[in-house]
């Protein structure tokens, strides 16, 4: 039985394109959730097994929203993955650059490929829920003076013409994906946690757990602060480590969870990059 796989999107769109770099083509079966409220409700439910989800893009950075949906379900971080994003402006083979008047995408990708839209004052850009879909509906509608932006692939998916290649503003580009799961599921060669807490409003609280971090050769990837619901103008802070041994970094969470204030962990994992 294949693994029912949540994504963001259609087939087609970067999340279904990390989802085939991730696992075997074969042995998934992508469920193409329109929302990432979608997306986490069906892991919360069991309608599916895992989702995939983008978390942080190398331009754009965090998606805030997206750390704050894992953090209210309780979920688990319990893989990442690295994609290399490249946008193609598609359209119906007939038409060309100037035939166009409007481009549709998510809103992400329009804003990666701003540089490239800055100077054609005849197109309006307009933002969808995904990359792909709307190339999907003009494949199907046949709607002339209409383009999308999309993965590389993605023309060849429905049939259509790359009018441009490659516009997204910097080649320099990628997206990190995580795996979502209900469970913990630690991979054996676990090597990377993403941790989350609230410090006191003290002098030196973020300091002290910093420093228990070096103390146990945890390796400083990332830190994050997003604000705390319903308690205005309070922040807690994500933080990504690394390390060589899962002891180092349990002896370190075991000593910041008595200096912070609800610490979770919320995923122990196999770092993405080699």
């Amino acid at each position: 039985m294949k693994t029912k796989i949540a994504i963001q999107g259609i087939k087609g769109s970067n999340h279904y394109k990390a989802l085939t770099e991730l696992f075997n083509e074969k042995e998934v079966d992508a469920l193409e959730c329109t929302t990432f409220q979608r997306l986490i409700s069906a892991v919360v439910t069991g309608e599916s097994e895992k989702a995939v989800m983008a978390i942080e893009n190398s331009i754009a950075g965090s998606i805030l929203p997206n750390y704050r949906l894992i953090l209210d379900h309780q979920l688990q971080i319990t893989a990442e993955y690295y994609l290399n994003i490249s946008h193609n402006l598609v359209a119906l083979p007939s038409q060309d650059l100037e035939d166009l008047v409007e481009v549709k995408s998510h809103q992400m990708a329009l804003h990666q490929c701003s540089n490239f839209f800055s100077n054609q004052f005849h197109i309006n850009l307009i933002e969808d829920v995904d990359t792909a879909l709307p190339a999907q509906i003009i494949a199907q509608q046949q709607i002339f003076g209409a383009g999308a932006l999309v993965p590389k692939g993605t023309a060849e998916l429905f049939n259509l013409k790359v009018i441009a290649e490659d516009v997204q503003n910097n080649s320099l580009n990628e997206t990190r994906f995580v795996v979502i799961e209900k469970q913990a599921n630690t991979h054996p060669e676990v090597n990377k946690a993403t941790i989350q807490f609230e410090i006191a409003h003290e002098s030196g609280s973020l300091a002290k757990v910093l420093n228990k971090m070096a103390e146990h050769e945890l390796n400083l990837s990332k830190i994050q602060s997003i604000p705390i619901p319903y308690d205005i103008w309070r922040y807690a802070f994500i933080v990504d480590v690394s390390f060589s041994n899962p002891i180092h970094f349990q002896k370190a969470f075991s000593e910041i969870s008595k200096i912070s204030i609800n610490p979770t962990c919320v995923g122990q994992y196999k770092s993405g990059k080699s």
